[in-house]
């Protein structure tokens, strides 16, 4: 006689059902919390990268007197190293990259030649990892070639308020900022200028109390309440005109003075970005040259400082309170 086997178990349609949905509900639960590691882990790589800006610019100023110039703007055989670049190659050597400005020469402008070869070095402390697509980059098109060429930055030297600070930061009356304007380090502008003084001792509100170096995140993609509105197109002439300038690391355009509403692209009729940025300005606000400070980050934005501390500035911040740290004389007293 045969025998009969028992029947297997089996799920049935149901249960198969409802172990589908606790798998669902456990990864949606999962991926979030995955999401908040990684970016604790960027926030975290993103302040190691300033702190080590900072430390850069300290050893520099110890060893020479001075901090780098944050811009050259001109091109002068009068004066040895005038050519158009930021302060970051005058700083590779503190930072392990003797031997990328050992290749560069500091007489000749950024784009031009071997160094707009070397300016398009792709270098990771100069990356923020929240950032998006971080090996970007610039391509400004010149009508008379070549066109200005380099790796991107996400950070970049503020050169104090702006003019137009008080303006755009919507600060009136006692509020508004009267004090000396200057940021830490300054550019030089035209051979007839005299060089800007860029002394730590120049630093009269305090170091603790004085950002040297900002997040401004995603250039030259343009960017505006944590938003991307734009990949970058970097040409006047065409109808998909955005650009959030500065973007090279290299380019004397990095640095600038914050509290200023400008679209690069300017009053043309159809641009893939239309009018100024929004004021007043808040941090993440914009990410277009002038603006202020600028993150992918949730909430905030990293600042280092003079003193080689790196602090956070959340998006709903007093902007006063952020153009009295941008400044080194203001003489205001910081809450």
């Amino acid at each position: 006689m045969r025998r009969i086997q028992p029947r297997r178990a089996a799920f049935t349609l149901i249960e198969l059902l409802v172990v589908i949905a606790i798998i669902a509900v456990l990864i949606g639960l999962l991926v979030p919390a995955v999401q908040k590691v990684r970016e604790a882990a960027n926030r975290m790589s993103c302040t190691n990268n300033l702190k080590q800006l900072s430390l850069s610019l300290l050893n520099y100023e110890s060893s020479r007197g001075e901090f780098p110039i944050s811009k050259r703007a001109f091109k002068s055989a009068a004066f040895h190293e005038a050519a158009e670049r930021s302060w970051i190659p005058d700083v590779l050597p503190f930072v392990e990259q003797g031997a990328l400005l050992a290749k560069f020469d500091l007489t000749e402008n950024w784009w031009i030649g071997q160094n707009g070869t070397l300016a398009q070095t792709k270098i990771k402390f100069l990356q923020c990892p929240t950032t998006p697509n971080p090996d970007r980059i610039q391509d400004k098109f010149e009508t008379v070639p070549p066109n200005k060429v380099g790796a991107v930055t996400d950070y970049f030297a503020p050169e104090g308020i702006a003019t137009t600070f008080n303006t755009v930061a919507g600060l009136t009356g006692t509020a508004a900022l009267t004090g000396d304007r200057s940021g830490v380090m300054l550019g030089w502008n035209l051979a007839t200028d005299p060089k800007p003084s860029n002394r730590l001792s120049n630093i009269l509100d305090g170091t603790s109390n004085t950002i040297i170096v900002g997040e401004n995140a995603g250039r030259e993609d343009v960017y505006r309440n944590s938003q991307m509105l734009a990949r970058a197109s970097a040409n006047k002439t065409v109808a998909n005109c955005a650009r959030a300038r500065g973007g090279a690391w290299a380019t004397n355009d990095n640095p600038y003075e914050i509290g200023q509403a400008i679209n690069w692209c300017g009053a043309m009729s159809a641009t893939a970005v239309s009018g100024n940025p929004p004021t007043p300005v808040r941090i993440n606000g914009s990410n277009e040259w002038g603006y202020l400070f600028s993150s992918l980050h949730s909430g905030m934005a990293n600042a280092a400082m003079a003193d080689g501390s790196v602090r956070s500035l959340a998006e709903g911040m007093s902007v006063a309170v952020i153009g009295a740290l941008a400044t080194r004389a203001g003489g205001e007293i910081i809450p």
